[in-house]
C-alpha cells in the first residue's frame, strides 16, 4: 500500500509541474522508491502518467532525466526509456542531463560531478529520435559553452547552477550572444528597478503573506558576485528579510552596499570559458544507432 500512496502523491504533484523529474539523485528523493531518477527504471509507468497529465493540461508536457542509473546506463536502455515514454504518452520533449546517476554511497553533489558526462549519448538521440526534441544539460557553465552545443545541433541548452550563482555573467548578454538582439547596455540598478515593481506586485498575493521577501528577493543574492560590495549586500539581505514588507524598502536598506560603479556598470559581454571545442569531437563517439524492438520495448 505505501508504494500505491507514494505513487497517488506523486501523480498530484505531477498535475502542478506539467512534466516529470526523472534525474534528482537525492535520497530524500529517490531513496522513496518511486520517485526521482529511480523513476527512469520504470518507463512504463512514466509513460503512462505523462498521458494522464498531457490529457489534463493544455500546454505541452516535458520529461527530465539522466542517461541512465547506476549499471542501467547503456545506451540501448536510455532509448528504450524515451522510446516508451514517447509512445506511451503525447511526451515529445525531453531535457537530458548527460550523466548517469549514483543512488549508493554518493551524494546529490557528487552526483553532479563523478559520473562522467557522455554527450556523445545526447546527440545519439537527435539522429535516433528525430521526430522528438531534445535540450541538453549538464556541465554547461556559460554562453561559450552553450552557443558550442547549438554549433553542433542541439535543439536547446539549459543551464542550470551556473546561472543561479553567476546570473549578471552567465545570463547577462544572452539575448545579444544566441539570440543576436541588439546589445541593450542595461545595467544592474535598471533591472533592480524592474525587479521591485514585480516583486512588490506579487509579495504576498495568495493571501497568506506568500510569497515573502525572502523568497522574491532570493533569486537576485549573487547578483553582484565577486563584485565589491557584494559580502556586505548578502549580510544587509540577511538583516532585511526579518522586517522588510516590500522591495523598495529591501533595496532601500541593502544596496547602499553596492558602489555606484558596480550598480551602473553595462553588460560587458560574455565570460570566455576556454571550453570553445567542447562538443567538436563528440560525433565521433557516437554509439550504434537504436534499433526499436517495440513490443518487447512497451509491454516488458
Amino acid at each position: 500500500m505505501r508504494g500505491f500512496t507514494q505513487r497517488c502523491l506523486l501523480l498530484k504533484l505531477l498535475f502542478i509541474n506539467k512534466g516529470i523529474c526523472c534525474g534528482c539523485p537525492s535520497p530524500k528523493v529517490a531513496g522513496h522508491g518511486c520517485f526521482g531518477v529511480r523513476l527512469m527504471l520504470d518507463p512504463k509507468f512514466v509513460g503512462e502518467a505523462m498521458s494522464v497529465i498531457a490529457a489534463n493540461t493544455n500546454v505541452p508536457v516535458s520529461v527530465k532525466c539522466r542517461i541512465g542509473v547506476d549499471d542501467h546506463d547503456s545506451y540501448n536502455e536510455l532509448c528504450d526509456f524515451i522510446y516508451k515514454v514517447s509512445s506511451l504518452s503525447p511526451t515529445r520533449h525531453f531535457i537530458i542531463h548527460s550523466r548517469k546517476a549514483l543512488l549508493n554511497g554518493i551524494s546529490p553533489a557528487d552526483n553532479r560531478r563523478i559520473p562522467p558526462l557522455k554527450y556523445e549519448f545526447y546527440y545519439a538521440l537527435l539522429r535516433d529520435f528525430p521526430d522528438l526534441t531534445f535540450t541538453i544539460n549538464g556541465g554547461i557553465n556559460s554562453v561559450v559553452e552553450a552557443n558550442a552545443a547549438l554549433r553542433e545541433g542541439a535543439h536547446g541548452v539549459m543551464v542550470g547552477r551556473a546561472a543561479y550563482h553567476y546570473p549578471w555573467q552567465t545570463l547577462g548578454h544572452v539575448d545579444t550572444a544566441i539570440y543576436g538582439a541588439p546589445s541593450s547596455g542595461i545595467t544592474r540598478r535598471e533591472i533592480l528597478q524592474r525587479y521591485q515593481e514585480y516583486g512588490d506586485s506579487v509579495l504576498g498575493k495568495d493571501g497568506n503573506n506568500r510569497p515573502n521577501i525572502r523568497e522574491v528577493a532570493k533569486p537576485l543574492l549573487n547578483l553582484f558576485y565577486s563584485e565589491p560590495g557584494n559580502g556586505l549586500w548578502k549580510r544587509k539581505a540577511d538583516s532585511a528579510f526579518m522586517h522588510c514588507k516590500t522591495m523598495k524598502s529591501f533595496f532601500e536598506e541593502t544596496l547602499v552596499a553596492i558602489p555606484d560603479s558596480v550598480l551602473d556598470a553595462p553588460i560587458a559581454g560574455g565570460v570566455p570559458s576556454g571550453r570553445e571545442d567542447l562538443f567538436a569531437n563528440v560525433h565521433d563517439f557516437l554509439p550504434p544507432q537504436y534499433q526499436a524492438r517495440e513490443e518487447e520495448a512497451l509491454y516488458a
